[in-house]
């Protein structure tokens, strides 16, 4: 009997553990008792994020593809999430995240490493191509070929094109980007990734706009 009342206890402790979680997205916590400080690390392709939990309750934060780091420093980039993920924080505790990313806006240059500020937000229509991708990922491959989907690396530079292509961003701008920013300089390379990973982008938006 005293074990029964234990085994009882325990799920009862688990179940309260459970219920007190909270979901939210990390541009949504105006009103909440969470606080995020989103750091630059340099580059157009992570952002380190603190997040601090002074609420009674666990806290699960989400990072769905789409969701923005609006750079106010309007001279550099906004970031867009690519990759899913999430952090677990518990009560009066604090986590660091890293988020991967891309660059909205190749016209801009890259944020300054250290940066830490930023607004938050989420553009619902280019969320929903990213996730396509990763949902699909089987039937991109097969249309464009699966040597240039077989890395995270490639993955993120072909999810990175279909930002630029949804933005319209200037084929010119995108080439001036990916020289500084992507091949430390190198055209040639930079002609390379343009040339192959733009018209593969054009097909899979074309397929998601026809689905």
């Amino acid at each position: 009997m005293k074990y029964k009342y234990f085994f009882t206890a325990l799920i009862l402790l688990f179940s309260i553990s459970l219920f007190s979680q909270e979901d939210l997205a990390f541009f949504d916590l105006d009103n909440s008792q969470i606080n995020i400080v989103s750091t630059s690390k340099g580059n157009y392709r992570v952002i380190e994020v603190e997040v601090s939990n002074f609420d009674n309750k666990s806290v699960n934060i989400h990072f769905p593809p789409g969701g923005f780091f609006y750079n106010l420093d309007k001279s550099e980039q906004d970031l867009v999430v690519l990759f899913y993920d999430k952090v677990l924080v518990e009560s009066g505790a604090k986590k660091d995240i890293i988020i991967s990313t891309a660059c909205a806006n190749p016209k801009r240059r890259a944020p300054q490493n250290g940066r830490t500020t930023w607004n938050y937000g989420f553009d619902k229509k280019i969320g929903d191509l990213i996730l396509y991708y990763h949902q699909n990922r089987a039937i991109v491959e097969m249309m464009t070929g699966e040597e240039h989907h077989n890395t995270f690396e490639k993955r993120h530079n072909f999810l990175q094109m279909c930002v630029w292509i949804y933005y319209n961003a200037d084929k010119k701008q995108i080439l001036d980007f990916a020289t500084k920013y992507m091949f430390d300089g190198n055209k040639n390379q930079a002609q390379l990734f343009v040339d192959s990973f733009y018209p593969l982008a054009v097909s899979f938006i074309n397929l998601y706009k026809n689905m």
